[in-house]
C-alpha cells in the first residue's frame, strides 16, 4: 500500500544513514559535518519561507502549527471537511472538464481524502521532526476545505487545487525523507536548494488561495480559490522543479566512496518506487475519468507473439563481439535526429536479420531511460503463424505499443475508436490514418521522456499478402510529415521483389537508408560466426563438464580451432546454420562429441546443399533416440503427425493445445519433440506455443525432394489430417453448441462478456479449429461434396461456428471462408452442399452486423427473419422458445444481397474495381468510401473534396481511383492506402463524370462548364479540351478500344469525339430532355443513353443510328450500365427502381424495386457480372445478386408505407392507415387481413376508434376526416373544413364529439352525427400533431410541432393553460382515468407527466423513442406503443419511472423484454409506427406490411 511503502522507505533511511557504515566511511574520506539532518530540514522550511513575498509569508506563518498534537488535530479536521465535500459531490453528481478531460467532482474529493489519510499515516510518530508536517499551513488547508461552497465550478476548482497541493506535499515529503539520510556534502547542499525551491512554490500556491479566503464572503461567492489555468501552471512548475530535485539527487553520490555510493544507489531506487507510486495515485483520477479510454484501447485487436519480449530466454541476441560495425551503424542512425526516417536491413534467409532486430530492440529498451531514443513498438512477422503472417493487425498492434510510450496518444486513439468502432476491420490505410497518423498529427506533447521512437519491424517479407507490404511502406513514409514526435522505422526483410518494389515506388520525401547483409565482406561474416561458435561451444563444454562425473569430460580446447573453422566454412554467411549446429550439438540429452561428429560427416557430402547439410543430421539421427528399434514405424507415424502438423499449422500451438487438437497424449508430444530442440523452439511451459526456429526449416521439411524420406512431410496429406482433427474436436459432445459462454439473454452484447470467460470456455485448440478448419480444407487439394465431412459438419454446427467466431471477434472471417468453400465444391455430386453454402452465405451477409454485436442473434433474429425455404433455417435451427409469434417471411431470398450504409449524403456514384475486391462510392457528404463487396464492410473513407462527389471510377489496373466533384476538381487516389495522389484542376464548374481509357493513359472528365477534358493521369497535365456542347456535360465514357469518347449533355445531345485529335466525330440527337448517362457495350457496337425524358436509347456506335428505344421508367433515367458480357443493360431512375433489359430485344427482363427509398443515381456491374451495385439519394448502396436471388412477391397488405396503427378499445381489431390512401383492418389474433376501407384521395395519416369500437375515424392529407362503420366497412360520413393535412383525430368519451388537429395549426371540434363543425380552436403556432379528450369531457389537450401542450375548455373553446417543457414536437397526449394526470410523448424521446390543474410537470421518462400512442391503465401503468411503463405509487415524489419487468417493447432496432434486447429487427422489419396491446406488439412498416410479435413473458 502507498503509506506502507513510504514508512518502509523512512525506516530504511533512518536505518542506513544512522549506522556505523556512514560514520566509518565519512571518517575514512573526510571529517564529518556536525549539522544534523533533521535541523537542516527544518532550516530548509525557513529558507523556503524566505523565498515568499512578505504578504505570502505572513499568511503562511499564521497557519503553521507549533506542536505535533495541533498538527494532528488540524489534519483530522481537514479530513472531516474533505469527507463532507465527498458527500456533497456524490449527492449533486457534479462533473466538469479539466485540462481537456471529463472528470467527476466525487472522484476528485476521493483523492483529497486519500492524500490526507496518507499524510496522517506516514506522519504518525515523526510529527516532531518531519518538516513537511511541521512546515505546511494545515489550519489554512483545513479552512479551504471547510469553506461553504454550493456552486459546482467553485467546488471543482477547490478540489482539483487541493488534490494537486496534497500530491505535491506527498512528493515533497519523499524528497525530504531521501535528503534526511544523506551525509553532508556539497552535492547534498545542491539537493537542499532544489527542494527548497519546490517547497516555496507549494507554499506560494496555498497562500494565494488563502488570500481569496480572507476576502468578504459575499465577494468570495463569485470567485474560485484557484482557476483551472492556475492549477495547471502550478502542477507544470512542480514537475519542472521536481525534475531538478531528481537530477540533484542523481548527482549526490559523486563524492562518496564505493560503499556509500552503493547504499545511495539503493535509496535512489527506493525513492523512485515511491515517486512512481505517488504518480499512480495522482493519476487515479485520470484512470477513473478515462475508463472509456481503457475500454476503447482494449477494443484494439492485436497479434499475439509479435512484440519484442526481452524476458524470452530462447530468443537470442547478437554476441557482444559480433556485428559490431553493423550494430553501431544502426544505433547511430537511431540516435541522429537528422537521419532518415526508415532504415532497411535486407539479407537472404538465415543471415541473422531477426537476431539483429532483437538486439536493436533490446538496446532501444535500455536506451529509453536516457531520454533520447526508445523502442516505440515492434512487430516480428512470421509466415504460417496466423496473425504473425498477416498485416491485418499490424497497425492496431503497433498502435497498442505506441500508446504506452507516447504521452497523450491514448486519448487520441480512444477518440478515433469511439468515432469508428469498426476501424480495425477496415483497410490498412484506414487503420493507419485513424489509429496512428491522425492521432500523432493532432498530438499535443508538452513533455515527453524521449525525443525519438523507433518501431522495429522484422521479416516484412513474411507478410503473406505481397500487396500489404507495399501498403505498409507507402503509408509509413507519410510519417515524415509528423512534427509532434519523431517516429522512425527499422525494417528487416529478404530482398524479395514485393519489398523492393515498395521502396522503388516510395516518395523521395520518405528518405530511407539501405544496409545489405549479403554485401557484408566474407571475412567479416567469418569473423563474427567464428566468435559466435567459439562462445557457444565454450558454453556447451562447460555445461557438459559440470554434470555429475559419470562420463569423461570434454577437453578444455574442445572442439579445437580446426573444427571451428570447418564449421565456419559450413555456415558462412548464414548465422542460422551456425545457430542450428550449436543447438544440435548442445542438446543436453546427448553427448556433444557424437553430435558434432554427425554434423561433420554430413559436411563432407558435397552433393548436398548448405541447408541440407544443416538439417539432415538433425533428422537422420532420430531413430537413434529409440530404445527399441522395432518402434521405428510407429515413431515415424507419430513424427509425421506431430512434427508435420507443427510445420503445417496455420498458427502456432502449445504442446497442450496440440495434444488436444491431435488427440494425442501430451507426454507423447514432449517425447517426440525432445530430439528436435535444434530446429524447434519448445518452451518449458506447456501452454506456450511451439515455434519453428526459422522459416527455412519448414521449407526444407515440406520439400518435395524429401517426400520419400521417412521424416518427409506431405503438405496436402497433413492438411487433410488437420482438417479431420479440427472437425472431430469441434463435433465432440457439447463442444460446439449454442450459447458457448452462457450469455444471460439473447441480445446480450459480446463486449459485455469478459475476455477471461471467453478464453476459459473457448480453449486455444478450439479457437484454432474454428478459425482454420477451412484453411486446411483449402490446402488439402480435395474437393468437398454432398454428405461429406464438411457438409455434415456445417449442417450440424454452422450457426454454432458463427457464434464462436463472433465471440472470438473474428466474425469478418466467416464470409471469406464461405467463399473459399464455395470455390472448393466438387463439380459433381455437390448439389446439396452447394445450395447449403449459398444459403449460409446469404444468412451471414444479412446478419453480419448483428452477429458481431450480439452473437446469440444468429439463432433468433437470423432464423426468424430468414426466408421460409432457407436451408439453414430448416436444418440448423428451431424458433426460440420465448418467441410465441413472429411475422411471416418471404418464401425465398430476394435479389438484394445487402445494403451498405455509412454515407451521410446522397450516394451519386458507384464503381467496382477491376479485380472485384472493392466497390467505390461517391457522395454528397464529400467523401469517397471503399467497401468489401464480399462482406459489405466499409474498408476505407477518403476525404479531401470540399464539395459533393459526383463520380468515381477505377483505372484498369486498379492502381488509381478517380473522383469528380462540385469543387471543380478531379482527384486521383491510391485505393490501397486511401491517399490522394494528385489533384487535377482546370474545370471552371462542377465535375459531373470521370472515366479512364482502357489502357489507362487518359482520363476524361465532363463538367457543368460545358467542356470535356482529357488528362494524363501520370502527370496530372491537361492533354486536350473538347468543346461543342452548349450546356452542362453530365456523362462521359470511352469506347472499348479507346478511339472514341462519348459525352452526354443537358443540351439533349450525345457527341462522339476522336480521342487522338479531339475532333467531334458525330452528334446524336433524339432525346427531348437532358442526357444524364451514356455507356458502351463491351464489344463497342452499341451505345446506350439515359435521359430525363424517361427513355433509354440504344445507338449503333458506327453509324449513329437509333437501334432501339427502351421504355418503362416513370421518371428521369439517371444511370445506365452494360453487364461485362453485354447480355444485360441496367438502368437506374428517379422512380426509385433499377431495371434490367435485354439489349438485343429491348425487353425488360427484371425490375428491382421497393428497396431504395429515393432516386437511384448510379448502377454498376461487377467484373464477373454476378453483382449489381446501385447508389441512391437515400444515402445507401445496395448490392444485388443476379444469379441466385429471386423477385419476392409481396404478402397481402398496404402497397405503400404505413403511417398509423391503432388497436380497438377491446383489442379485437387493429386498424392501419397508409400512404396508399387506404385503411386496413386486421385480426390481431391471427394476423389476417379483415377488410380494406377506401375513399381517401391522399395518404391516410391518422386513425382512431370510438370508445365502443363501432366507428373508426381517419384523417388524411386530402384535408378530410372520414368516419367508417366497422360492421359493414362503409363510409358513414366525410368531414371537411381543414385546409391542410389532418394529423390527429380523437373521439370524446361519450362519443358525441370528434376532435381533429391539422397542419394548419388549428383544432376543429365536430358533431360527427351531423357532420357539423362545432368549434375551431386556435392558438398553436405550428402544426397540431395530437388531440385527446379528458375523461369527464370538460377539457381537450393538444400537442403541437411548436413543442407545447395546450388545454382547452370545451364549453367555451378558450385556451385554459399552456404546458412547456418538451424540446421537440409533441406528437401524443392522453388523460389518466381520473383526469388527475396528463401524459405527453414527444420527438425529444421523453414522456412527461403533468398535473392538468396546475400545469406543473410531475415526472419525465427519458430515452423512449418513436412514441406515438399513450394510454393509462387501471392498474397504475402507462401503456405505450413501445411497451408498458409502471408508475410507483409515490412517483410524484420524484422516483424514476421504469419499464414493466414483464413488458415487451420496441426500442430502436430491438424488441425488448425486461429492459433487455431480445430480438433484433432487420431493416425491412423496423417500424414507421407501432402499437401494443396485451402481449401483442404490432409494427407498421415503410414497405406497407404489418408485423405481429408475441413474446413469452415467463
Amino acid at each position: 500500500m502507498p503509506s506502507h511503502t513510504n514508512l518502509n522507505l523512512r525506516e530504511r533511511f533512518r536505518e542506513r544513514f544512522q549506522t556505523k557504515s556512514w560514520r566509518s566511511s565519512a571518517a575514512a574520506s573526510s571529517p564529518p559535518q556536525t549539522t544534523s539532518n533533521a535541523s537542516s530540514s527544518h532550516n530548509l522550511i525557513d529558507d523556503a519561507l524566505k523565498r515568499l513575498s512578505d504578504r505570502d509569508r505572513v499568511i503562511i506563518r499564521k497557519h503553521i502549527l507549533p506542536t505535533s498534537s495541533d498538527i494532528d488535530v488540524a489534519l483530522k479536521k481537514a479530513l472531516a471537511a474533505a469527507k463532507e465535500k465527498q458527500r456533497l459531490c456524490d449527492e449533486n453528481k457534479w462533473t466538469f472538464t479539466f485540462a481537456g478531460q471529463a472528470l467527476t467532482s466525487k472522484d476528485e474529493a476521493d483523492k483529497v481524502v486519500h492524500w490526507l489519510n496518507r499524510l496522517r499515516a506516514v506522519g504518525n510518530g515523526f510529527l516532531g521532526i518531519d518538516p513537511v508536517h511541521a512546515g505546511l499551513p494545515w489550519t489554512g488547508i483545513c479552512l479551504l476545505l471547510e469553506a461553504a461552497i454550493s456552486e459546482a465550478n467553485q467546488m471543482n476548482c477547490l478540489l482539483v487545487g487541493c488534490e494537486t497541493v496534497l500530491y505535491a506535499a506527498n512528493r515533497l515529503k519523499a524528497y525530504m525523507d531521501f535528503l534526511d539520510g544523506l551525509p553532508a556534502t556539497l552535492t547534498r547542499t545542491d539537493l537542499e536548494s532544489a527542494i527548497t525551491k519546490l517547497c516555496a512554490h507549494i507554499l506560494r500556491f496555498i497562500a494565494r488561495a488563502l488570500q481569496v479566503y480572507q476576502t468578504p464572503s459575499f465577494k468570495r461567492v463569485l470567485r474560485a480559490f484557484w482557476q483551472d489555468s492556475d492549477v495547471q501552471k502550478f502542477e507544470q512548475e512542480c514537475d519542472k522543479l521536481g525534475r531538478n530535485v531528481e537530477i540533484a539527487a542523481s548527482n549526490c553520490d559523486r563524492t562518496l566512496n564505493a560503499q556509500d555510493r552503493d547504499c545511495t544507489k539503493r535509496l535512489k531506487q527506493d525513492l523512485q518506487k515511491v515517486l512512481e507510486e505517488l504518480s499512480k495515485c495522482h493519476k487515479i483520477q485520470d484512470s477513473l475519468g478515462r475508463i472509456e479510454v481503457k475500454i476503447d484501447l482494449n477494443a484494439l485487436p492485436y497479434a499475439g507473439g509479435v512484440v519484442f519480449n526481452p524476458d524470452e530466454d530462447d530468443h537470442p541476441i547478437c554476441h557482444q563481439a559480433t556485428r559490431v560495425d553493423l550494430l553501431h551503424q544502426i544505433q547511430d542512425w537511431a540516435q541522429r535526429s537528422e537521419s532518415t526516417s526508415i532504415l532497411w536491413l535486407n539479407g537472404t534467409a538465415g543471415t541473422g536479420k531477426t537476431t539483429i532486430s532483437r538486439t536493436i530492440a533490446e538496446w532501444l529498451t535500455g536506451q529509453g531511460c536516457l531520454g533520447v531514443v526508445d523502442l516505440g513498438a515492434s512487430f516480428f512477422f512470421k509466415r504460417g503463424e496466423g496473425d504473425r503472417g498477416s498485416a491485418s493487425r499490424f497497425f492496431s498492434t503497433v498502435c497498442r505499443e505506441l500508446v504506452l510510450k507516447i504521452p497523450g496518444l491514448d486519448t487520441r486513439v480512444a477518440e478515433a475508436i469511439t468515432s469508428d468502432p469498426s476501424v480495425c476491420d477496415k483497410s490498412l490505410g484506414e487503420q493507419f490514418d485513424k489509429l496512428i497518423y491522425q492521432p500523432l498529427l493532432t498530438l499535443d506533447i508538452t513533455t515527453s521522456r524521449c525525443s525519438t521512437f523507433i518501431v522495429v519491424v522484422d521479416a516484412l517479407d513474411e507478410c503473406e499478402n505481397a500487396r500489404d507490404i507495399k501498403v505498409i511502406l507507402g503509408l509509413w513514409s507519410r510519417l515524415t510529415h509528423i512534427s509532434t514526435v519523431c517516429l522512425k522505422l527499422f525494417l528487416t526483410s529478404r530482398p524479395d521483389l514485393p519489398v523492393q518494389l515498395a521502396f522503388s515506388n516510395m516518395s523521395v520525401n520518405a528518405h530511407y537508408d539501405l544496409i545489405i547483409l549479403d554485401e557484408v565482406p566474407r571475412t567479416t561474416s567469418q569473423h563474427d560466426i567464428s566468435i559466435f561458435l567459439k562462445d557457444e561451444f565454450s558454453k556447451i563444454r562447460k555445461r557438459y563438464n559440470d554434470r555429475p562425473p559419470s562420463r569423461a569430460k570434454l577437453n578444455p580446447d574442445w572442439p579445437g580451432d580446426k573444427v571451428i573453422w570447418a564449421l565456419v566454412d559450413m555456415a558462412v554467411p548464414l548465422f542460422i546454420v551456425a545457430a542450428t549446429v550449436c543447438r544440435f550439438v548442445g542438446d543436453h540429452n546427448f553427448i556433444p562429441e557424437q553430435r558434432l561428429e554427425e554434423i561433420l560427416r554430413f559436411q563432407k557430402m558435397d552433393q548436398l546443399g548448405q541447408l541440407e547439410r544443416t538439417y539432415l543430421p538433425v533428422l537422420t539421427q532420430l531413430p537413434a533416440t529409440l530404445s527399441n528399434t522395432g518402434d521405428k514405424e510407429r515413431f515415424y507415424q507419430e513424427f509425421q503427425m506431430i512434427v508435420g502438423s507443427i510445420f503445417t499449422l496455420a498458427d502456432a500451438l502449445s504442446v497442450t493445445s496440440l495434444a488436444a487438437l491431435l488427440d494425442v497424449a501430451r507426454d507423447t508430444i514432449v517425447v517426440r519433440l525432445r530430439p528436435l530442440y535444434s530446429i524447434l523452439r519448445v518452451p518449458a511451459d506447456p501452454e506456450t506455443p511451439v515455434r519453428t526456429l526459422h522459416l527455412s526449416v519448414g521449407e526444407f521439411l515440406l520439400n518435395q525432394k524429401f517426400q520419400h524420406q521417412p521424416f518427409g512431410a506431405n503438405g496436402p496429406a497433413t492438411h487433410r489430417l488437420l482438417l479431420t482433427k479440427c472437425l472431430e474436436l469441434l463435433s465432440g459432445p457439447g463442444v460446439l453448441r449454442e450459447n458457448l459462454c452462457d450469455l444471460k439473454y439473447p441480445g446480450q452484447p459480446r463486449r459485455e462478456v469478459d475476455a477471461t470467460i471467453i478464453n476459459e470456455r473457448l480453449s486455444p485448440a478450439f479457437q484454432y479449429a474454428c478459425r482454420y478448419w477451412v484453411h486446411h480444407v483449402q490446402h488439402s487439394m480435395v474437393p468437398i461434396y454432398d454428405d461429406g465431412d464438411v457438409h455434415v459438419f456445417l449442417q450440424e454446427h454452422f450457426l454454432h461456428w458463427v457464434e464462436a467466431l463472433s465471440l472470438m471477434n473474428r466474425i469478418v472471417e466467416v464470409a471469406r471462408q464461405l467463399r473459399v468453400l464455395q470455390k472448393l465444391v466438387s463439380a459433381t455430386s455437390s448439389t446439396h452442399i452447394s445450395s447449403f453454402l449459398e444459403d449460409a452465405r446469404r444468412i451471414f451477409l444479412a446478419n453480419r452486423y448483428i452477429a458481431d454485436i450480439a452473437p446469440l442473434q444468429i439463432y433468433s433474429s437470423a432464423m426468424v427473419f430468414a426466408p421460409q425455404t432457407s436451408l439453414v433455417k430448416k436444418i440448423c435451427s428451431q424458433v426460440p422458445a420465448w418467441l410465441r409469434r413472429y411475422p411471416n417471411t418471404p418464401l425465398t431470398w430476394s435479389l438484394e444481397l445487402m445494403k451498405l450504409e455509412g454515407h451521410t449524403g446522397s450516394t451519386n456514384a458507384v464503381a467496382f474495381s477491376q479485380d472485384g475486391w472493392l466497390l467505390a462510392s461517391g457522395s454528397w457528404d464529400q467523401t469517397i468510401r471503399l467497401w468489401d463487396p464480399t462482406t459489405g464492410q466499409e474498408v476505407q473513407k477518403m476525404e479531401g473534396h470540399t464539395s459533393k462527389v459526383n463520380a468515381v471510377v477505377f483505372s484498369q489496373d486498379d492502381s488509381l481511383l478517380a473522383s469528380g466533384s462540385h469543387d471543380r476538381t478531379i482527384r486521383l487516389w491510391d485505393p490501397t492506402t486511401g491517399q490522394e495522389v494528385r489533384k487535377l484542376e482546370g474545370h471552371t464548374s462542377d465535375v459531373h463524370s470521370v472515366r479512364f481509357s482502357q489502357d489507362g493513359s487518359l482520363l476524361a472528365s465532363g463538367s457543368r462548364d460545358q467542356t470535356v477534358r482529357l488528362w494524363d493521369p501520370a502527370t496530372g497535365q491537361e492533354v486536350r479540351k473538347l468543346e461543342g456542347h452548349i450546356h452542362s456535360v453530365e456523362a462521359v465514357t470511352f469506347s472499348p478500344d479507346g478511339s472514341l469518347l462519348v459525352s452526354g449533355s443537358r443540351d439533349q445531345t450525345i457527341r462522339l469525339w476522336d480521342t487522338a485529335t479531339g475532333h467531334e466525330v458525330r452528334k446524336l440527337e433524339g432525346h427531348i430532355d437532358p442526357v444524364e448517362a451514356v455507356a458502351f457495350s463491351p464489344d463497342g457496337s452499341l451505345l446506350a443513353s439515359g435521359s430525363w425524358d424517361r427513355m433509354i436509347w440504344l445507338w449503333d456506335s458506327t453509324t449513329g443510328q437509333k437501334v432501339r428505344k427502351l421504355e418503362g421508367h416513370t421518371n428521369p433515367v439517371s444511370a445506365v450500365a452494360f453487364s461485362p458480357d453485354g447480355s444485360l443493360l441496367a438502368s437506374g431512375s428517379w422512380d426509385q427502381s433499377i431495371r434490367l433489359w435485354d439489349p438485343t430485344t429491348g425487353q425488360e427482363v427484371r425490375k428491382l424495386e421497393g428497396r431504395h427509398h429515393n432516386s437511384v443515381s448510379a448502377v454498376a456491374f461487377s467484373q464477373d457480372g454476378l453483382l449489381l451495385a446501385s447508389g441512391s439519394w437515400d444515402q445507401t448502396i445496395r448490392l444485388w445478386d443476379l444469379t441466385t436471388g429471386q423477385e419476392v412477391r409481396k404478402p397481402e397488405g398496404h402497397t405503400h408505407s404505413v403511417e398509423s396503427v391503432v388497436f380497438s378499445p377491446d383489442g379485437s381489431l387493429l386498424a392501419s392507415g397508409s400512404r396508399d390512401q387506404t385503411i386496413r383492418l386486421w385480426d390481431p389474433t391471427t394476423g389476417q387481413h379483415v377488410r380494406k376501407l377506401e375513399g381517401h384521395a391522399f395518404s391516410v395519416s391518422t386513425v382512431a376508434f370510438s370508445q365502443d369500437g363501432s366507428l373508426l375515424a381517419s384523417g388524411s392529407s386530402d384535408r378530410t376526416i372520414r368516419l367508417w362503420d366497422l360492421t359493414t366497412g362503409q363510409e358513414v360520413r366525410k368531414l371537411e373544413g381543414h385546409n391542410r393535412c389532418v394529423n390527429a383525430v380523437a373521439f370524446s368519451q361519450d362519443g358525441s364529439l370528434l376532435a381533429s388537429g391539422s397542419l394548419s395549426q388549428t383544432i376543429i371540434l365536430w358533431d360527427w352525427t351531423t357532420g357539423q363543425e362545432v368549434r375551431k380552436l386556435e392558438g398553436h403556432t405550428n402544426s397540431v400533431r395530437a388531440v385527446a379528450f379528458s375523461q369527464d369531457g370538460l377539457l381537450l389537450a393538444s400537442g403541437s410541432h411548436d413543442r407545447t401542450i395546450r388545454l382547452w375548455d370545451l364549453a367555451t373553446g378558450q385556451e385554459v393553460r399552456k404546458l412547456k417543457g418538451h424540446t421537440n414536437t409533441v406528437n401524443v397526449v392522453t388523460f389518466s382515468q381520473d383526469d388527475l394526470l396528463l401524459a405527453s410523448g414527444s420527438w425529444d424521446q421523453t414522456i412527461r407527466l403533468w398535473n392538468p390543474s396546475t400545469g406543473q410537470a410531475v415526472q419525465t421518462v427519458e430515452n423512449i423513442s418513436s412514441i406515438n400512442a399513450i394510454s393509462f391503465t387501471t392498474d397504475n401503468k402507462i401503456l405505450t406503443n413501445r411497451g408498458i411503463i409502471s408508475l410507483d405509487e409515490d412517483f410524484i415524489s420524484g422516483k424514476t419511472l421504469e419499464s414493466s419487468s414483464k413488458s415487451a417493447r420496441a426500442k430502436d432496432d430491438w424488441i425488448q423484454q425486461r429492459n433487455r434486447n431480445f430480438l433484433w429487427l432487420p431493416d425491412g422489419y423496423r417500424g414507421s409506427c407501432s402499437a401494443y396491446c396485451g402481449d401483442t406488439y404490432v409494427i407498421g412498416h415503410g414497405s406497407g406490411q404489418i408485423s405481429f410479435f408475441q413474446l413469452d413473458h415467463t
